[in-house]
């Protein structure tokens, strides 16, 4: 019995330690640190020498304890799919993103207000709108468009016509595409779409944004390489301004 409780006191006291350690060592967590922490978490993924930072059962334990806004880097925008396993995919740990996930990455009103919890309530500095090539999601749209069957309910029609936009977009510039294919532009259009959708619903996205208190990026997983290609971030504020113009022209 004696050796139990001694045993209990050392893992207690050993935790104990670990706790302050992580209070003590709080992530770095500015914009900029944050999208480069992805990017090399993905760097290693791709190479096969992922380290699983923060991921052991301590961590699970600390996470009671510590306050997540300390510690999460990014809200992270992505598709539900199954193939896109976000926290492995940039190698990150227990309380480094906060997560939003939905078909096709569309933006509703639920999706939406988790956003804004993750911007504005846990304050990551870092929003990532997240694609990933060979989208179903997006697929159907095109193939809807195209006047073909869809398996559908109203709930998956309600995804697919956030995504049409983007969609039809790329149809009408379809001439005018080089090396992507209607469904690879497509995918990423809806990216910049999704975020079109964000800057419309939210107030607080917007101002957040425009007071230079979060940085948006953009990117796309490739299924294939494992890759994240991040996209040309001027279209940031491109996507803001035009989502400022509807606001505007939008009825009252």
């Amino acid at each position: 019995m004696r050796r139990i409780l001694c045993y209990v006191m050392a893992i207690c006291c050993m935790m104990s330690l670990t706790l302050n350690e992580a209070r003590a060592n709080m992530r770095d967590r500015t914009p900029e640190s944050a999208l480069k922490a992805l990017q090399e978490g993905n760097k290693r993924f791709v190479a096969n020498e992922s380290s699983h930072p923060r991921s052991s059962y301590e961590q699970t334990i600390m996470a009671k304890e510590l306050d997540q806004n300390f510690h999460a880097i990014a809200t992270v925008v992505a598709c539900s799919d199954s193939r896109v396993p976000v926290e492995r995919i940039f190698d990150v740990g227990i309380m480094d993103t906060f997560v939003v996930r939905s078909a096709g990455n569309v933006l509703g009103v639920e999706q939406t207000g988790s956003v804004e919890y993750g911007v504005g309530v846990v304050k990551t500095p870092l929003l990532v709108i997240l694609g990933h090539t060979n989208c179903g999601a997006v697929q159907a749209t095109i193939t809807k468009l195209y006047g073909k069957d869809v398996p559908q309910t109203p709930s998956i029609d309600a995804i697919l016509t956030r995504i049409k936009p983007a969609v039809v977009k790329v149809l009408n510039q379809e001439e005018e595409l080089k090396e992507q294919s209607v469904l690879d532009a497509s995918i990423e259009q809806n990216i910049w779409q999704s975020l079109h959708d964000l800057f419309m619903q939210s107030e607080l996205i917007r101002t957040t944004y425009s007071a230079g208190n979060v940085k948006i990026a953009g990117g796309i997983y490739d299924l294939h390489t494992g890759t994240v290609q991040w996209l040309d971030g001027d279209n940031v504020a491109t996507v803001y301004a035009d989502a400022l113009c509807d606001l505007e022209q939008k009825p009252k």
